[in-house]
């Protein structure tokens, strides 16, 4: 039975259960908060953090705010409709995610940023993986912290088979089914080589459009190329080498960038947030939620991605 008890508790945790729970009552309007400078031009930071998703994952469906995706679609829009804002920093903290989701992010920031005209510089903080750095794609410029890893460039489908604990507890499935196709990549069997042939094909295709995306948008040479293909994370030095990214430096350095590239002297820095979202200064990453939920959501992060730290344990 522990056997089983994990393997259920690592799918609830990794957001495979049909669970929803708010705590928090309905979201509401967000607001817009000034966190540094001033003047009337505006510089928007928006933020990409965590696992992407189109639907609660983890502890944000304790959260009374929107997934990811349509609360950035939401922060994009008022953007769109303030001709203050001269420009915006995508700040970017996350493993990667969905397809979708991923490739959604990316085409709305690119919307915004030509129906507006202006500038738009992602900044990498700990880490730009795979769908992270798919949504960096988006902007005219991307910078990383010196200590940043990122890349991971690929696309990855995997599943839990548990045909053979079944059998070992002496658990039997029967299915009734329409086609041969209707159970495919069940957990509860194992594969079959057409089925993962099939995959294949369709994981071959949805990498060959990250690399396509990824040649319009860096110039990358040859060898560059090949290597980021591989799925291989890199350095923010290394990246910086190879072209994946065009500066080093901190989140003020990507505000300052912004105001160069806009052509203004000054500009208030603004964050969007809910009632009881914390927006004290630029590094604010969302809604505060319990510690040790957010403890639990980081730990499976660390399970599905890689992750480095300058930390004791003991």
């Amino acid at each position: 039975m522990r056997a089983l008890f994990s393997i259920l508790s690592i799918l609830i945790l990794a957001g495979c259960a049909f669970v929803k729970v708010n705590v928090a009552g309905e979201p509401g309007e967000i607001k817009e908060h000034v966190v540094e400078g001033k003047g009337r031009a505006k510089i928007a930071v928006v933020d990409i953090s965590g696992i992407i998703s189109l639907t609660p994952f983890g502890i944000d469906r304790f959260s009374k705010g929107p997934p990811l995706v349509p609360r950035l679609k939401e922060e994009l829009e008022r953007i769109i409709k303030d001709d203050k804002v001269v420009g915006v920093v995508a700040r970017i903290d996350s493993p990667g995610g969905s397809v979708t989701a991923s490739d959604i992010l990316y085409h709305e920031l690119r919307r915004m940023r030509e129906k507006r005209k202006i500038p738009v510089v992602a900044c990498i903080m700990d880490k730009g993986f795979s769908g992270g750095f798919y949504a960096a794609l988006a902007a005219d410029e991307i910078m990383a912290h010196p200590t940043s890893v990122l890349g991971g460039v690929g696309v990855i489908s995997f599943k839990l088979t548990v045909a053979e604990l079944l059998e070992k507890w002496g658990i039997e499935i029967s299915t009734v089914q329409s086609g041969p196709l209707k159970d495919f990549w069940s957990p509860l069997r194992q594969s079959r080589p057409e089925e993962t042939a099939l995959m294949q094909a369709i994981t071959d295709r949805l990498h060959g459009r990250f690399l396509n995306l990824l040649t319009e948008s860096r110039r990358l040479s040859p060898e560059a190329q090949q290597a980021v293909a591989t799925g291989r994370i890199f350095d923010a030095g290394e990246a910086m080498e190879i072209g994946l990214i065009d500066r080093i430096g901190y989140l003020e350095d990507a505000v300052s960038r912004i105001r160069e590239l806009a052509g203004v002297a000054e500009a208030r820095v603004i964050l969007y947030r809910r009632e009881g979202g914390f927006a004290g200064n630029i590094y604010a990453a969302g809604p505060p939620l319990p510690v040790e939920l957010g403890a639990l959501e980081r730990g499976m992060e660390e399970l599905l991605s890689p992750g480095f730290r300058y930390q004791y344990l003991p």
